[in-house]
């Protein structure tokens, strides 16, 4: 028989977290003296929790009853309950000497149960198995702590940071805590060096300890600690964004940040139609692989080497981004907090190197214009990226094309905005999937209906009808795929895969034919 309020699975997925463990963990800051992880934090947070329920269950069940421990000594009188017996209940009759060369003083006492048996128990003995009947056994997976943190260190981590979070006193940087209140005071004139170093460096990025190094940054206190003020000065002031990956601290001077990178490009910005996915999901599945869009929780999924293959998109293609998908995502440097992550594309072809920016809010990756126009890419065009030997090195290639001209979807654009869709014969450069390759000859006369935002000020319904006629018309049999009506929609407005599922399965004038294929309906049915 174990404590009878024992910690079940239910106490972790609903834990809360109280005073009582803001106060230990604040203790805990205070006794390290340095700053700690979310990580650390939770895992002592969990062996304190489970050391304060294991006490609070012997002092429960004992306050009900005097139970019996042979290590104890009783009284004529005394009712106690017997573990090792279903937890009885018995009264002591008497109590004698007991003899015993191992137990010098033995007491035997003689108890009485309510079923009216007698039976006699050994009392005064310090060493004995019974003595920790009320532990926990050693095998309960509710309280071993590192079960207990790999089984829910999701949901705890997300609670733990949460009550952090909302604690004025306690800040974060890069996955660490610490009180502000003690931290060190950290002058202006060393931020002002800081600024004049990184704008020397063309912005960065470069890491706290040799920032701190640079601008001789020194006080009588532990490096962690003088380190973390440091980060904190630097995070408060709007002139230094962090933006290193996780586990590594690194910034940059926010005034020499690519503006793509700090406002998200017109091409990206999406406005928001709330539509049920569950009914489209089997048709999104239909669609090839290599698509990825990051207004979508569905996605293709890259293969298990880490290499994956991307059809470009044309906001994405006139953006100079990739898309910041779910499954992409896997693929990029992250980090705790920061917003954006700089990072290193390494060009396949010449080992050349360049920037590249995670935009994590934002869902997207910048930094591929130049490549993208360098290589004559186009919208539609295979982008293979892949994780390199070291971290935060991302590889990027492209297939040559065997073809030099290929027949390839053109789009126009008239004196009056209207595009039109044409199938001519394009250069082309590299491998392409055929549902999503647009030849688009001027960029620019796009981008005035971007800017004057005429597509995206119309119901969405307007542009599939729209576009949809435009694609029937490069058809024999007038049938447009979805995927390739997807494409298409994304040259005038941002719009994802699920939204044009959705209102070509609703629209009355257009009948679906199968394989994700639709045509307008005839007249006379």
């Amino acid at each position: 028989m174990f404590a009878s309020n024992k910690i079940i699975e239910e106490y972790w997925i609903n834990l809360s977290i109280n005073e009582k463990d803001i106060d230990y963990i604040y203790n805990l800051l205070l006794e390290k003296e340095i700053p700690l992880s979310t990580e650390i934090l939770l895992k002592s947070l969990i062996d304190y929790r489970i050391k304060q329920e294991k006490e609070n269950s012997a002092k429960q069940l004992r306050s009900k009853n005097n139970v019996y421990l042979p290590r104890d000594e009783f009284h004529v009188g005394d009712k106690l309950q017997f573990p090792s017996l279903e937890m009885k209940v018995g009264e002591v009759l008497n109590i004698r000497d007991g003899f015993n060369p191992d137990f010098e003083n033995l007491k035997v006492i003689e108890v009485k149960f309510e079923s009216g048996d007698s039976k006699v128990f050994a009392s005064n003995i310090q060493e004995h198995p019974l003595n920790h009947i009320l532990d926990i056994p050693e095998d309960d997976p509710n309280y071993d702590p590192a079960l207990v943190y790999n089984h829910h260190k999701t949901y705890l981590s997300d609670c733990l940071e949460t009550s952090l979070t909302n604690n004025e006193d306690l800040v974060k940087i890069a996955g660490n805590w610490f009180p502000r209140s003690l931290l060190i005071d950290v002058h202006v004139g060393h931020l002002n060096l800081a600024e004049a170093i990184l704008e020397e460096a063309n912005g960065g990025p470069i890491p706290t300890y040799s920032l701190m190094e640079q601008v001789e940054l020194k006080a009588n206190a532990d490096s962690k600690l003088l380190e973390f003020s440091f980060d904190l000065a630097l995070q408060e002031d709007k002139r230094f964004d962090e933006v290193g990956p996780s586990g590594e601290t690194l910034w940059f001077l926010n005034a020499m940040e690519p503006d793509s990178v700090k406002k998200v490009p017109i091409y990206l910005k999406y406005r928001e139609n709330n539509i049920d996915h569950l009914p489209i999901i089997k048709y999104l599945d239909l669609f090839e692989k290599n698509i990825y869009d990051e207004l979508d929780e569905w996605d293709s999924h890259g293969d298990e080497n880490n290499r994956i293959i991307i059809s470009l998109s044309y906001p994405h293609w006139r953006s100079g981004t990739l898309p910041l998908s779910s499954t992409l995502e896997k693929m990029f440097p992250t980090a705790y907090e920061a917003p954006r992550v700089k990072f290193t594309f390494i060009n396949e072809a010449n080992n050349d190197q360049f920037p590249g920016w995670v935009v994590r809010q934002q869902k997207y990756v910048y930094g591929l214009k130049e490549w993208y126009q360098k290589n004559n890419l186009m919208p539609g065009s295979l982008v293979i990226v892949e994780k390199g030997k070291i971290p935060g090195e991302i590889l990027i290639q492209f297939e040559k094309s065997r073809q030099n001209k290929e027949w390839i979807k053109t789009v126009l654009i008239g004196s009056d905005l209207a595009i039109v869709f044409a199938m001519l014969k394009q250069s082309i450069a590299a491998n392409f999937n055929e549902r999503m390759a647009i030849f688009v000859p001027n960029p620019d006369a796009l981008d005035e209906i971007w800017d004057k935002n005429i597509y995206q000020k119309e119901p969405i319904e307007k542009t599939v009808l729209r576009i949809m006629r435009e694609l029937s018309k490069l058809n024999p049999q007038g049938q447009v795929h979805a995927q390739e009506l997807y494409a298409s929609i994304n040259v005038v407005r941002r719009c994802p895969p699920s939204l044009v599922l959705h209102q070509l399965l609703h629209a009355p004038t257009i009948e679906y034919l199968g394989d994700l294929y639709f045509k307008f309906e005839e007249k006379d049915k």
